[in-house]
């Protein structure tokens, strides 16, 4: 059995969402493109609130909770979208948290698996994902799971999954 459920965000953990997702971008866009912590925050605060206009209830937009299936605890959290490209439906994974506390347990791993079934149920055929260069953590996770390098850009990498 699977060792997490994805369940939509409440409004009220979406506010926690945004502040953690903005945080963490922030960080990579200070990283990256090193810019003062105050213009990534509201770079990142800006792109938020202009990818995800109605909150958690944007169309097209999946915002979940990574729940631990059997404390019912939440470890995390998942925001996915999909999308056609060159009219193949693919999701898109926009972010991907796990709590500190809970990293290194496989949630992610299993969070990943759960997002790319219901993605496959839904009838998308490819999976893709960007991540940073200079997270290494990011680049084991994903290659484990199966995905391969389909784009290089300077700060990253765009990685591609065939679903099944």
């Amino acid at each position: 059995m699977m060792k997490i459920l994805l369940r939509k965000m409440t409004p009220c953990e979406f506010e926690n969402f945004c502040a953690c997702s903005a945080k963490a971008y922030a960080a990579d866009l200070q990283n990256d493109e090193g810019i003062s912590e105050q213009e990534a925050l509201a770079q990142a605060l800006q792109e938020l609130k202009s990818e995800l206009p109605q909150g958690a209830d944007t169309p097209g937009h999946c915002l979940m909770m990574v729940v631990n299936r059997q404390s019912g605890d939440v470890v995390g959290f998942l925001w996915y979208l999909y999308e056609f490209t060159e009219g193949v439906k693919q999701v898109f994974l926009s972010d991907i948290l796990i709590y500190e506390t809970e990293r290194r347990k496989g949630f992610a791993t299993a969070a990943l698996a759960e997002m790319e079934r219901l993605a496959g149920r839904d009838g998308c055929k490819e999976s893709i994902v960007y991540v940073w260069k200079h997270n290494p953590q990011g680049i084991r996770l994903y290659t484990k799971a199966g995905y391969r390098p389909l784009r290089e850009l300077d700060g990253g990498i765009y990685l591609k999954k065939v679903l099944y």
